[in-house]
Parts: structure tokens; sequence; C-alpha cells
């Protein structure tokens, strides 16, 4: 098992400022391993909850998510 921090969903309004982005599925992707994980979902203030996740400790992982208007944002994490 390995763990990930707390994180809040934000995208970039290309004026300076971001914007929460709640209620989104966040697609989960473990790089050191090649393979997709279960999906997580921001709450109804964008924040994501810390976590563990049944990969090694030391794993490079993507959280990403896209929008319907196709804005999208990703950060790569190595877990603990």
């Amino acid at each position: 098992m390995s763990a990930y921090a707390a994180f809040d969903v934000l995208i970039d309004n290309n004026d300076g400022t971001s914007s929460v982005v709640p209620l989104t599925t966040i697609n989960v992707y473990n790089v050191t391993g090649a393979a997709a994980l279960a999906d997580l979902t921001s709450d109804v203030d964008g924040h994501v909850p810390a976590g563990t996740l049944a990969i090694a400790a030391g794993s490079v992982v993507r959280f990403s998510f896209k929008l319907t208007d196709g804005r999208c944002g990703y950060a790569e994490v190595v877990t603990t």
C-alpha cells in the first residue's frame, strides 16, 4: 500500500485566478506500473482527501481530469 496527500482540484482561468472544480471525476493512473487505478471524485469544495492505493510506495501516480468544455488538468505525485 502507498499513500497520497489530500489536494484541491483547480482550473486556471487564464486571468491570474483559478476556480475550484467540484464533483468531478479524477482519473488515477499508476505511471510507474503503467496501469489505470480506480477513479476518485472531488467533493463540493473541489477537495480530494488523502488516501491510499494498492501499489508500491514510491510509485509515480498521475491524477487527471477533463471538463465537458475541453479544459483539463493533471498532477503527478510520488506516493509514500
